[in-house]
């Protein structure tokens, strides 16, 4: 900052003066900050215009052209011209680069309105308001910038090319909004080419984005163009951004405007987060939308919090948040319509398999088909199509569904365990989590019902130690006679055998007494391992308890027998002496610790 500037009137279109000096070039870096005064006068002028609202639309791309289809009915177009980065919905108008040409397209029908020639330069950023499409190109180097301003009939109104980055601009009323240098916005009348005001933000701006119709400005977070312009540059400006949370990925909102986004495949596309600001500076929906792939994320706006989960056929390539509903564009060359609670609202073709997709909906408002199902439900149906390399978003995933109070938590806790979708990691986690579990009881039973069996494809055994210890803190009865038939079944691993021969030490009842007696004959001589002991031991200790006479005279002849392992007969025998006639749980590892383990 070098000087201060005398500010001057200016004509802009019809209105009055500006604060800006007459004459202006835009970009200049010896400008001093006018604290709003200028972008206040300019806002004030501007405020009775109306920037068109984008035409709800898609636009694929793949090598062979550009796919688009009109939403929601559904009209198809192709143009056989391919984009060299993500082409922009832009009022009624669809911008494209491709081979050293900017062109436009009717976004309802697909028909060119006009090319123009880059010098090699692809397409960054572009805006529309009926009158001028704007657009900002530039190449892979930084100060190569140069923003053109076209007529509806192809003419170029205006062009300058900056030795600064210029990011993504917008237009309204005849007047660019053009960020540069990370922190202003200069307001550019495309007529003159002079630069009639100029916003300062205290925050990175990189971006000047028409969401349904008003201008906002910025890049992490956004401050409208209205009547509180004029503080922006103290931070008290109408501002909106997302909250803060952790997502797979890391994915931005807007991400940088100074950055190209070429339409190859690449995971930041995929990789993405959507959202439409309210004109008290709210989110649409109440939510934002979050893209790791295949799986798309329904958040709230306050903390983040997941409403809804929906997975997809193919990789996001591209979302957005309409007033009431979303639609997410996936490499298959679907678009899904989704309602504000995440049910369907309807689905949409293209037409094509694609490496790259638009889509805009900011103006739009969709009625679900029909209902969702419950926010576990959702999860569970997404860990189950979800492949071995998401694990990532597995992780966040069971992450979110163990905050749900929904029973159904624990069954999908269950299939996870069995599910060779799932990495090893992420199923020893939800081995852990079933234990603490305190509700699911139908389905903690219907998996116990379940044994290792080739023939009929069942290849896993259910989580038995788990289980076990989650139905023994219950104090649940009904559980033993299927833990009890689990102790014979040499599938079962043998840690696994001793949480559930320990909850059956709490739980047994007189019924399941030939199941232990069988078990004990089988081991108490053969016992090889501490797991194996131990699940001897607790055994022991529920015969004494259930069994009455014969039960008792059963554990003293092992204790007896020279055949019986040592490890198991200091166990027995400490069982069967006054002092240590409870603590069979003493030897052997509690419910509450075996709560820690997989």
């Amino acid at each position: 900052m070098k000087r201060g500037l005398v500010f001057a009137a200016l004509s802009v279109g019809a209105c009055g003066g500006s604060s800006m000096p007459s004459g202006s070039a835009p970009f200049s870096q010896t400008w001093q900050s006018d604290q709003g005064k200028s972008i206040a006068a300019l806002e004030q002028r501007l405020r009775a215009v109306k920037a068109p609202v984008a035409t709800p639309v898609a636009v694929g791309v793949n090598e062979n052209g550009l796919y688009g289809v009109t939403l929601p009915s559904g009209t198809r177009w192709t143009y056989p011209t391919s984009a060299d980065t993500l082409p922009i919905v832009a009022g009624n108008v669809v911008v494209a680069s491709n081979a050293g040409k900017l062109f436009a397209l009717d976004a309802k029908t697909g028909r060119e309105l006009w090319t123009i020639p880059t010098d090699g330069r692809e397409l960054r950023g572009a805006g529309d308001d009926g009158t001028y499409t704007v657009a900002v190109v530039a190449g892979e180097s930084p100060g190569k910038s140069r923003f053109v301003a076209v007529t509806r009939e192809g003419s170029v109104a205006r062009q300058i090319d900056s030795t600064v980055d210029l990011g993504f601009p917008a237009v309204k009323g005849g007047v660019a909004f053009i960020p540069w240098n990370n922190q202003y916005v200069s307001a550019v009348d495309v007529k003159s080419g002079e630069e009639v005001a100029r916003l300062l933000l205290r925050e990175i701006v990189t971006q000047a984005r028409n969401f349904n119709g008003e201008l906002w400005f910025g890049e992490k977070g956004l401050v409208k163009l209205d009547p509180q312009i004029r503080l922006a540059t103290t931070n008290q400006g109408t501002h909106v951004e997302l909250p803060a949370r952790q997502l797979p990925g890391k994915p931005v909102w807007l991400g940088s405007g100074n950055q190209l986004w070429p339409v190859k495949s690449s995971a930041r596309l995929k990789i993405r987060l959507a959202a439409t600001p309210t004109a008290d500076a709210r989110l649409t929906n109440g939510q934002y939308l979050a893209s790791y792939f295949r799986v798309v994320l329904g958040l709230a706006e306050k903390d983040g919090a997941v409403r809804f989960v929906q997975s997809l056929s193919g990789d996001a390539l591209s979302l957005s948040a309409g007033q009431r509903g979303f639609a997410v564009c996936d490499a298959t060359g679907n678009v899904t319509l989704l309602s504000e609670k995440g049910g369907a609202a309807g689905t949409v073709d293209l037409g094509a398999r694609l490496t790259a997709c638009t889509v805009d909906i900011t103006s739009l408002s969709f009625e679900q088909t029909s209902a969702p199902p419950a926010l576990a439900a959702q999860i569970g149906q997404a860990l189950n199509e979800l492949t071995p390399d998401m694990a990532v978003a597995q992780k966040l995933l069971v992450d979110e569904l163990i905050k749900l109070p929904d029973p159904q938590v624990t069954k999908i806790l269950i299939d996870l365990t069995s599910s060779t979708k799932i990495p090893p990691d992420l199923r020893g986690a939800a081995r852990k989590l079933i234990a603490t579990r305190r509700s699911g009881k139908e389905y903690m039973l219907a998996a116990l019902e379940r044994h290792y069996d080739y023939v009929s494809d069942v290849l896993l055994p259910p989580p038995l130690g788990p289980l076990a210890d989650a139905l023994a803190a219950m104090n649940e009865v009904s559980a033993t006679p299927l833990l009890a038939r689990h102790l014979n079944d040499p599938a079962n691993d043998m840690a696994d055998v001793e949480r559930a021969a320990i909850a059956l030490g709490k739980l047994a009842t007189p019924a399941e007494y030939e199941e232990l007696r069988t078990f004990f004959a089988l081991y108490r001589a053969t016992a090889d391992e501490p797991s194996l002991v131990s699940a001897v031991v607790a055994v022991a200790g529920a015969l004494l308890r259930i069994g009455g006479a014969p039960g008792k005279a059963l554990v003293e002849r092992a204790a007896q027998d020279p055949l019986t392992q040592s490890d198991v007969k200091r166990g027995i025998t400490a069982l069967l002496t006054p002092e240590g006639a409870t603590p069979a749980a003493a030897n052997t590892p509690n419910v509450a610790q075996n709560a820690q383990r997989p």
